[in-house]
């Protein structure tokens, strides 16, 4: 037996001992019930740009506390986020592989990820780099459906998704975790937090992980280019790049994140953030000359780094100006070439929440730089390196007004984003909300969305476009809420339209293209999502389930990658140091390139924690339970059935 397998196997004996024990404990007539901290009605800060109780959230929303992060075991954020309401993704096999993430049936490029209130995103095919944002460094999720271009400006046009860090408060505190996992998975994290006493208080955390993995092999038998399984005839047919090799490929990712503040008056705070993640992934590939198999590494390079001010003005007046910086570097490292593709923000942000008796105007001012570079090669013309380098700037300008009158809420909001060299955009958005009860409420919103075309669009040799109009949306929806202590209901029906969808087409290209970027296509998706989640003295239930329709008006047929059901369910027991849970995640049949299908499936999930002490833990997971075989992508394999176990150090 190898050092991992023993290793793995001393850990499952030292829990399974902790189990028994904590099962006993669960048995005998004296059991405590804990069923943790209160994850409904939490607070929602991405919905309004500012701290508001779920309760009076408009946008439909979902929300991934700190617990349901810290059981996450082996998962990745994507994986993770595959376990909500409204979400769909697709990636090409291991944790570090290339992901993307889609909200009620938008594309990947159509939703806004920030990390602390910093945008991060590919300049180059729209998005953020998934892979490369460090799930164990994370505090809390926010997911905003819905178009919300009227506060935040472009891309969000499927909605937000807002990642929180870790951040100080109290006394000082430290915790860590480490465990071992099948494919020779690794997780280690570290953390200090805290907060020093009196009026000038100060608050700090940092946190630091490393994850690393030796992987599978993630050519499935049906992958146009795998030689064990396709004849060379074939793979000369269907395959441009060749022969891809059939070993296992693996990651490594080091991150790092942290924060300073000081109240340095009363209602006047200074403080600095940051996250910085780098993401070593090995890929199947071939070589460009030959066309023989060889595997690749792809670097990533995410940061996000800000400087802040919060300032209560006035009694009512509250202001925020933040200068922020994030990067999103790529380098493919090939045998003959290693190219680069690399994305820099600049974002002064000002804004100001003026309270008027019960209601808030928000008035807001924004300046964004994006450069982006890269030397990819182009392989519609020349076949070789081509550079390009490239600056576009966006200010925009911003009001909303949030209304409160007994049993009514309102929201109005409305934004304009001048991009230069490109032109002006203006959305907006509208939302009623009425509580016929204090717990039952329903809400009516329309808003519109855009997404300008990303550099790749307009300017990547061989492909770009500058002629592309941007992506344009308009969402209506209803929904109904119940909301108490032990129980939530949410039932949101809506309906968005997009037009100028940007794709691959050889309409409208420039003379002596064989296809470039081009506005070919409008979409209208159609859908309804329904979520719900129960207290019942030691357990805790919920479920979602997602009905859409998202299709391509052109065509006829369904977005690629999307399904027209999926959803969740999830049962948890908690009795004194014992926490245990299952899951299933659940998805219909999808569509990939070249028509092919994607069928569906049923993943099943376990996990468990027992707390040997006040301080220590001891978990695990296991997930894929069934060792179910489905793709996310066309011809690349998913994880099959995989345990992780560690412990955990939490100071209390």
């Amino acid at each position: 037996m190898n050092q991992s397998k023993m290793r793995l196997a001393l850990i499952s004996a030292i829990l399974s001992t902790a189990l028994l024990s904590s099962l006993t404990q669960a048995q005998s007539s004296n059991v405590s019930v804990s069923v943790g901290p209160n994850t409904m009605n939490p607070v929602i800060v991405t919905a309004n740009r500012t701290p508001t109780a779920a309760s009076n959230v408009l946008a439909d929303y979902d929300y991934i506390g700190p617990e349901e992060i810290a059981q996450a075991g082996q998962t990745s954020l994507v994986e993770l986020l595959q376990r909500q309401r409204g979400v769909e993704i697709s990636s090409y096999g291991t944790g570090g592989s290339i992901a993307s993430v889609f909200l009620r049936g938008t594309s990947n490029a159509q939703s806004l990820v920030l990390i602390d209130g910093v945008r991060t995103d590919s300049g180059f095919t729209g998005g953020p780099s998934w892979q490369a944002i460090p799930l164990a460094l994370i505090d809390h999720i926010e997911i905003i459906f819905g178009p919300q271009s009227s506060l935040y400006g472009a891309d969000a046009i499927g909605g937000v998704v807002q990642i929180f860090t870790k951040q100080g408060e109290g006394p000082a505190k430290v915790s860590a975790s480490t465990g071992y996992g099948t494919y020779g998975t690794t997780i280690t994290e570290a953390s200090i937090y805290g907060a020093t006493e009196g009026e000038q208080k100060i608050r700090y955390s940092l946190s630091a992980s490393q994850n690393l993995s030796m992987g599978f092999n993630t050519v499935a038998d049906n992958n146009p280019c795998n030689p064990s399984t396709q004849s060379k005839k074939s793979i000369a047919k269907n395959c441009f790049y060749g022969a891809l090799p059939t070993n296992r490929t693996g990651y490594g990712q080091d991150s790092i994140t942290g924060r300073a503040s000081q109240e340095w008056m009363q209602g006047q705070e200074l403080g600095v953030q940051f996250l910085q993640s780098r993401l070593n992934n090995q890929y199947p590939g071939n070589a460009p000359d030959t066309y023989a198999p060889a595997t690749m590494n792809n670097i990533n390079d995410l940061g996000t780094y800000s400087v802040y001010s919060k300032n209560q003005l006035t009694q009512s007046w509250k202001s925020l100006l933040q200068a922020a910086q994030s990067i999103d570097n790529g380098q493919q490292l090939t045998p003959t070439t290693n190219p680069v593709n690399n994305t820099k923000q600049n974002i002064l942000t000002w804004q100001n929440d003026i309270a008027i008796g019960p209601d808030l105007l928000q008035i807001l001012g924004e300046r964004r730089s994006q450069n982006v570079f890269t030397n990819q090669i182009n392989y519609n013309t020349t076949y070789l390196p081509e550079n390009f380098n490239q600056t576009r700037n966006t200010n925009s300008v911003a009001g909303a007004y949030q209304l409160k009158r007994g049993a009514h809420l309102a929201n109005l909001s409305l934004r304009n984003d001048n991009i230069t060299g490109y032109g002006s955009q203006t959305t907006g958005g509208a939302a009623y909300g009425y509580f016929f009860t204090k717990a039952f409420r329903g809400n009516i919103n329309y808003s519109t969305g855009f997404r300008p075309p990303t550099f790749n669009d307009l300017y990547y040799p061989g492909y770009g476009n500058p002629s592309l109009q941007a992506e344009k949306s308009r969402n209506t929806e209803a929904g109904l809420h119940y909301e108490e202590a032990t129980y939530e209901l949410h039932l949101v029906g809506y309906t968005n339209t997009i037009t100028n969808l940007i794709q691959y087409s050889s309409i409208g290209c420039p003379p002596g293209y064989f296809g470039c970027a081009s506005n070919v296509a409008n979409a209208k998706i159609n859908g309804a999502s329904l979520g719900a989640s129960k207290q019942l003295d030691n357990f805790n239930v919920k479920g979602s389930f997602d009905q859409q329709n998202p299709i391509n008006q052109n065509t006829g047929t369904v977005l690629l990658k999307r399904a027209r059901q999926f959803g969740n369910a999830a049962v948890e027991y908690r009795a004194g140091s014992l926490t245990t849970g299952a899951g299933v995640t659940f998805s219909g049949q999808r569509y990939d390139y070249g028509n092919t299908g994607l069928g569906g499936y049923a993943i099943f999930n376990l996990y468990t924690n027992y707390d040997v002490t006040k301080d220590w833990s001891i978990f695990g997971r296991w997930n894929n339970v069934t060792n179910k075989d489905y793709q996310l992508t066309y011809g690349y394999n998913t994880p099959g059935s995989n345990i992780y176990i560690g412990a955990r150090y939490a100071m209390k």
